[in-house]
């Protein structure tokens, strides 16, 4: 395998991974990220999240593939590196979805323009790439992974917090808290031994 570089029509450099077919595939690595949280002034504290959250969905994506699931590592590790690209603005799941599908990423866009809204999870033999993203999402607390509690706990401590988005977290931590269980049978090891 091998990387060239392109000029993107609309501003980034984009990284194509020549595929032993060759066919061209496009990922967002490390340099487009730097390039969007450029153009769109993405907060600090934001891109240090986004960089565990592509760590950890990183891991969990490779391992999985060595257990025999079909999961495209670098399509996950490349939407987790800008999932929250333009995270103050309103609806920035919807809002970053279309910045990558405009400037050519549509996989990467669509698992990022979902990563808000996503559920159910799909069963543990079924797992794709949004199930991923959301697990590693749900599982870092600003730039540290800290599980699935200590995150849906932050979550409910924000301010505005009404009983039907109590109600929903809640259910969402007892689904991830299933998946996880599940996965951590498949991979015989704890996402805590996992991710640390």
């Amino acid at each position: 395998m091998w990387t060239e570089s392109v000029r993107h029509p609309c501003f980034c450099v984009v990284s194509l991974f020549r595929k032993e077919a060759g066919e061209f595939d496009m990922y967002i690595t490390e340099r487009e990220q730097h390039l969007l949280f450029d153009e769109y002034n993405t907060p600090i504290h934001v891109q240090r999240h986004c960089n565990e959250v592509a760590r950890v969905a990183g891991i969990l994506a490779e391992a999985l593939d060595r257990h025999g699931y079909h999961i495209d590592v670098k399509l996950v590790y490349g939407a987790a590196l800008v999932h929250d690209v333009v995270r103050p603005w309103d609806q920035h799941a919807i809002e970053g979805g279309k910045i990558l599908a405009r400037i050519g990423f549509p996989k990467e866009a669509e698992l990022v323009r979902r990563h808000m809204t996503y559920g159910p999870f799909h069963r543990v033999e079924d797992l794709e790439e949004i199930d991923v993203l959301c697990l590693a999402d749900r599982t870092v607390k600003e730039n540290h992974y800290v599980g699935i509690d200590i995150r849906m706990d932050y979550l409910l401590k924000k301010p505005n917090m009404t009983e039907q988005k109590k109600e929903r977290i809640n259910q969402a931590r007892e689904s991830t808290r299933l998946l996880i269980h599940q996965i951590e049978g498949v991979l015989d090891c704890t996402f805590e031994q996992l991710f640390s």
